[in-house]
């Protein structure tokens, strides 16, 4: 998962993180070296979630290249929720994606969620990466208004004008000059391979606690990358590992990937299809109009946009819909599934005929649940940590002219956001302590479960695909969800596979499909598909 606005999704962080963050809070960085194996710190933290849990600390190497120097201690924040199941099996530990979601935001409120697809009989650990929560904060502008200025300036996509794509060269340009200058220290220290290294040093401290050294993964979205990168480093340390979500390992590694673009209308057109099959349901519908012919329509609203903005009321910030709008608010829904379906539906109908009660609903909620959500993370560590990993470097726009071009003709407006997001990286100036350059091919010690749909507009199944060629004995799972991973198109049939490799080490058939339970018009959500599964 990554971010198509880097400079607004900063911005809506920087009301909440403020603009004097620092490279690391001095709870957070000690002056000794830590010691091969240490303990987790434990505190309850059952009263804040609802449910037996606890808050953790561990004390990792800051730079694992000099872990005996002095001022090279991290400590990591941890979040535990515990099995609710007998008997125990151990834990598993997560990563939410982004780069740069914060496990303790996200396990708090998923835990129902991740404990079924675990299988309820492992306690699930949630680490917060470098760069995520309280463990390494960063701020690349330190300065509000500068970054409000920033945000006001960049084009949120590469094809809005002709204009666009210089512009986005040259902000993205001075983003990554402003992160060199204020965060160039933390920069080098938090790309995934050591984020791997983090999350093996949790194994080794839980060896502390009784258990037996192995590593229990459960990854969605970028954790599907942390995945690759650990069975690649550590494949004899794999005893369970379950990918959602499967980023392309080689694509990512390089900074520019071509699914998102390849998929995107893939996903828009389920969504039609969804739409006219659930009849007044959705806002959408027509009588005679077919899905090929809905999915029309949007593109030609989406492109009427681009060169005639639309007024739909007095509000000069709300009230232009432009295209950038349009397919911002197409990619957030359709990533969402059963959360945004209907919200999006009604969005683009408000447009389609000028409803202005029905748009200020509609872009009020789906606004409101952005800023909400994207306050969970700091867009700058994202940033950060995808271009530790990318290894592609441009001194000039011509020198990238050939990627752009390719993801222009694979796909459409997503194509747009996710280039301005890899030129980015392209024009990176800090250099990771550590990256992984290898191939990603792996023997684990036992098989990886790798699950993918074809209508996620962020990882389709193709991310599955490529990373079951590299990790030996691995399985894709196909999950016909339409949503970013299973977590937003929820389906037995898929969560039941994940729960049986977890708890018994079973796999699917070469070959399984599974349905999500819920269309997007159905009214129904995650909570109804767990309460088919029972207790967790």
């Amino acid at each position: 998962m990554f971010l198509r606005r880097t400079i607004v999704l900063t911005f809506y962080t920087s009301l909440t993180i403020g603009a004097t963050a620092q490279y690391a809070s001095s709870e957070h960085i000690r002056s000794s070296g830590v010691p091969q194996t240490v303990a987790i710190n434990w505190t309850d933290a059952s009263n804040d979630l609802g449910r037996p849990g606890s808050y953790g600390t561990l004390a990792v190497p800051l730079d694992y290249n000099s872990p005996q120097s002095e001022n090279n201690t991290l400590i990591l924040d941890i979040l535990k929720v515990d099995a609710t199941k007998e008997p125990r099996l151990g834990s598993v530990l997560t990563n939410w994606g982004g780069p740069g979601l914060d496990a303790m935001s996200w396990l708090s409120s998923q835990a129902r969620y991740v404990l079924a697809m675990t299988g309820g009989q492992y306690d699930i650990i949630g680490p917060d990466p470098r760069g995520t929560g309280k463990t390494l904060s960063v701020d690349c502008y330190k300065d509000s208004e500068e970054r409000t200025r920033a945000w006001l300036l960049t084009p949120a996509s590469t094809n809005s004008s002709d204009a666009a794509l210089g512009a986005a060269w040259s902000y993205n340009e001075q983003f990554a000059q402003h992160c060199f200058q204020n965060e160039r220290v933390a920069g080098s220290v938090m790309s995934t391979a050591f984020v791997a290294r983090d999350f093996m040093k949790i194994v080794d401290a839980l060896t502390l606690e009784g258990e037996d050294g192995l590593l229990r993964y459960w990854g969605i979205s970028y954790g599907t990358y942390l995945g690759q990168i650990l069975a690649a480093m550590f494949p004899d340390k794999v005893e369970r590992m379950m990918l959602d979500g499967v980023l392309n390992p080689l694509e990512y590694q390089q900074g520019w990937e071509t699914g998102p673009s390849v998929s995107a209308s893939v996903s828009l057109k389920e969504f039609t299809k969804q739409c006219i099959d659930a009849g007044p349901f959705c806002a959408l519908f027509r009588p005679n109009i077919s899905a090929n012919a809905l999915y029309k329509r949007i593109q030609d609203l989406k492109e009427s946009a681009k060169h005639v903005p639309i007024v739909m009321g007095p509000n000069i910030t709300t009230d232009i819909v432009t295209y950038d709008e349009i397919a911002e608010a197409s990619d957030t829904a359709l990533r969402s599934g059963l959360a945004f379906g209907p919200y999006l539906a009604g969005y683009l109908n408000s447009i389609m005929i000028r409803d202005t009660s029905e748009y200020n609903h509609t872009q009020y909620v789906a606004n409101r649940s952005m800023i909400v959500r994207d306050n969970t993370f700091n867009a700058d560590s994202t940033q950060l940590i995808r271009c530790s990993d990318a290894m592609l470097r441009a001194e000039e726009l011509a020198d990238i002219e050939h990627h752009v071009q390719n993801l222009t003709d694979l796909g459409d407006w997503n194509s747009d956001y996710i280039i301005s997001s890899y030129m980015l990286c392209s024009q990176w100036k800090i250099q990771a302590k550590e990256r992984y350059e290898g191939d990603f091919r792996a023997k684990t010690r036992n098989p990886v479960l790798l699950i993918g749909s074809p209508y996620d507009g962020r990882t389709p199944i193709s991310g599955a695909f490529a990373a079951n060629k590299t990790l030996e004995g691995s399985v894709v799972l196909q999950h016909n969800g339409l949503g970013h991973t299973v977590m937003y198109s929820p389906g037995i049939c898929a969560i039941a596979a994940s729960a049986d490799h977890f708890v018994n080490g079973t796999m699917p058939k070469e070959g399984t499909v599974c349905e999500q339970d819920f269309t997007s018009f159905s009214g129904k959500g995650m909570s109804d598909t767990l309460d088919l599964l029972g207790e967790f």
